[in-house]
């Protein structure tokens, strides 16, 4: 009883979740734990996780999931989520500094954040609990700005969808990926920032900014900086049976300054919508499925190195991949990852009706619709695995990367022997050998056989940025 009291005392003061009847030992802290407090600051200005996913939820599913159709007014369903999603998550000032986006303060509504997502070089950064994604390419934002500032984003899960989550991380250190399902009615929305500057990418000048701590010196490992990041995108995922196949609606947002509004917060400009990926349109066809703002063509695409938002003319944000789409790089999400096609595709097809038959394979092997609960990959093996080549079969993680990359942090965490995994045992999810067994993640081997296998994944190259 002391132990639990204990630990239970000190994640209120660490911002950390160890749920109930779980191992009192599995603490899991709010941000990076390797990089600590940073200089002139004290641990309670820290980044606090909210952890406590409930089992249940009273919690309605939003009216817009049945009564705004998102393919005759794609605006208006975008605005009625982004307004679902904001709601009590602005409010309240803390020593003059805002408290936008600290969801643990809403008084409104329950939001959570993934858990696991504070472990690896890329993990939660101090200040706001931001991990590190895909830096930006040339021409990425706009023609003629050079690529290489850095994205830093955080997400969130409604109460509705924060039901899956309790379910996965009852055991926060033994993860149960059995039958993942999001209930209908899942809200998901991501705040997506840069380093940028405004005096190269004008429609973000005013955009709110964040100071994050994402560069700095600590024990050899990746630098951290204190320095100031921008608001470029807002992306928001419903978990919505009208979408047909794949159950899920897709949207994003841009920070614009021509958009009027007292509220900078509230001055984004919808790029699109999407439910479906065009899974059988020939190379000469427009998509069907996407929905794009065309009043954005000149300022977010237009030009030779992004003529489209997403892949010929699917949906996708300004800092994401030009190869993929909101909906098949969410669709990828499986564990383990496809050893094969990753998230997203590792180049382009050359659209030319020459080439119709490479055309064709990328829309059978990757934008394919991927029911929830489906698989994306079926068959996969855990990267550089030298003591079991065996295939595994994996498991969908029904759409959400945030699971995925939890997951793989995890285990990095687990190989490197970060507390608490220098006292319990390793996750199961992280050993091959547990893939192959029957039934499903039992494994008699000891802990130092099981450790071995850990260090033969090669969990550094599923830490790539996923964008």
């Amino acid at each position: 009883m002391f132990v639990r009291i204990t630990v239970l005392m000190l994640c209120l003061t660490l911002g950390c979740t160890a749920a109930l009847g779980a191992d009192p030992r599995c603490v899991t802290t709010s941000y990076n734990p390797s990089f600590g407090v940073p200089p002139g600051y004290t641990e309670d200005q820290g980044f606090k996780g909210r952890f406590d996913y409930p089992s249940t939820t009273s919690e309605a599913v939003p009216d817009f999931v049945s009564k705004i159709d998102f393919r005759t007014d794609w605006r208006a369903y975008m605005n009625a989520v982004l307004d679902y999603a904001f709601d009590g998550n602005e409010d309240g000032t803390e020593a003059g500094v805002s408290r936008a986006f600290h969801v643990q303060d809403n008084n409104k509504r329950n939001w959570y954040h993934g858990l696991w997502m504070d472990r690896t070089a890329t993990g939660r950064e101090f200040l706001h609990g931001l991990t590190a994604e895909r830096p930006t390419l040339k021409d990425q934002l706009k023609e003629g700005v050079d690529g290489g500032d850095q994205t830093w984003a955080v997400g969130f899960y409604n109460e509705i969808g924060a039901t899956t989550f309790a379910k996965v991380f009852r055991e926060p250190c033994q993860p149960d990926l059995t039958d993942i399902l999001f209930p209908v009615g899942t809200v998901s929305f991501k705040l997506l920032f840069s380093s940028v500057s405004d005096d190269k990418v004008p429609y973000l000048k005013g955009a709110p900014t964040w100071d994050a701590d994402i560069d700095r010196v600590v024990a050899h490992k990746a630098t951290r900086v204190h320095q100031e990041v921008h608001l470029v995108q807002l992306d928001i995922a419903v978990r919505d049976p009208r979408a047909g196949t794949s159950g899920w609606v897709f949207a994003t947002f841009v920070y614009s300054k021509d958009v009027v509004s007292t509220d900078p917060w509230r001055k984004l400009a919808p790029v699109g919508l999407m439910w479906g990926n065009d899974a059988h349109a020939e190379v000469d066809q427009p998509v069907t499925q996407s929905v794009i703002n065309t009043d954005l063509k000149g300022v977010t695409y237009g030009w030779p190195n992004r003529s489209v938002m997403g892949w010929q003319g699917r949906l996708n944000g300004p800092l994401d991949n030009l190869n993929s789409s909101c909906l098949s790089c969410h669709g990828s999400a499986q564990f383990p990852r496809s050893l094969l096609l990753g998230n997203v595709p590792s180049k382009a097809v050359d659209p030319d009706p020459k080439n119709r038959t490479a055309y064709g394979e990328r829309l059978r092997t990757y934008f394919r619709d991927i029911a929830p609960g489906e698989v994306f990959d079926s068959l996969t093996r855990f990267f550089n695995d030298n003591t079991n080549r065996t295939l595994v079969h994996a498991i969908g993680l029904d759409y959400s990367l945030q699971i995925q990359t939890g997951l793989e942090h995890l285990c990095q965490s687990a190989k490197d022997g970060e507390k608490p995994f220098d006292v319990v045992d390793v996750p199961t999810v992280c050993v091959p050998s547990s893939w192959t067994a029957t039934p499903l993640f039992t494994n008699v081997k000891d802990q130092a056989t099981q450790r071995k296998e850990l260090e033969n994944v090669d969990w550094n190259a599923l830490n790539a940025a996923i964008r």
